[in-house]
């Protein structure tokens, strides 16, 4: 029973994580964002992102209210735009101060970013690593060297929880923390 409420607590997380990106992205899809700064935030190509838990947007519709007038015109739908994407540097001192208090106490953070080719990739071991309370290293060691992904790791040294779900969690809570980096660095 209690891994039942688990589960939908966790899921409940993750929807909420999604529609609040999801919300965020229609909030801000209007506005341009000043460049940010090279040392604190480098640029990838654009990339589409897909939305898997948004609802469709329906189509814009125009209606005509005049008596004998045409009847209503469609409007053409927006176009997608491409968004650029910002990712931080896993040296980023930023980016390191915000995942000590995650990981464990006394770990030293040149050792724990170490073959993280990515923040993201760091950020979601470290909150997979805090949530599982699985050790940091046995992670990083199974996804790293050994190639598992992290439901793999996770799954391999927690078989009693939901490797899934916990992946998805960790990686929606590291979305989030990147999120804040780049938003942070975007506005100074």
């Amino acid at each position: 029973m209690k891994t039942g409420r688990t589960s939908a607590a966790a899921l409940g997380l993750v929807g909420g994580l999604a529609l609040g990106a999801w919300i965020g992205s229609e909030l801000t899809s209007g506005r341009e964002v000043a460049a940010p700064e090279p040392a604190a935030v480098t640029a990838q190509a654009p990339v589409e992102e897909p939305l898997a838990a948004a609802p469709a947007k329906p189509k814009r519709v125009t209606r005509v209210a005049r008596a004998g007038a045409a009847p209503a015109v469609e409007a053409p739908a927006p176009e997608f735009a491409p968004k650029l994407v910002m990712t931080i540097p896993v040296s980023a001192p930023e980016l390191q101060e915000r995942m000590k208090p995650i990981l464990a106490r006394g770990t030293k953070m040149p050792l724990a970013i170490e073959g993280f080719t990515d923040a993201q990739q760091f950020a979601t071991l470290a909150r997979a690593s805090h949530n599982t309370q699985v050790p940091f290293i046995l992670l990083k060691h199974r996804v790293l060297t050994e190639g598992q992904t992290l439901e793999e790791a996770i799954r391999a040294s927690r078989p009693d929880i939901d490797a899934k779900t916990e992946a998805l969690r960790a990686q929606g809570e590291a979305r989030g923390d990147i999120l804040a980096l780049t938003t942070a660095s975007s506005s100074n």
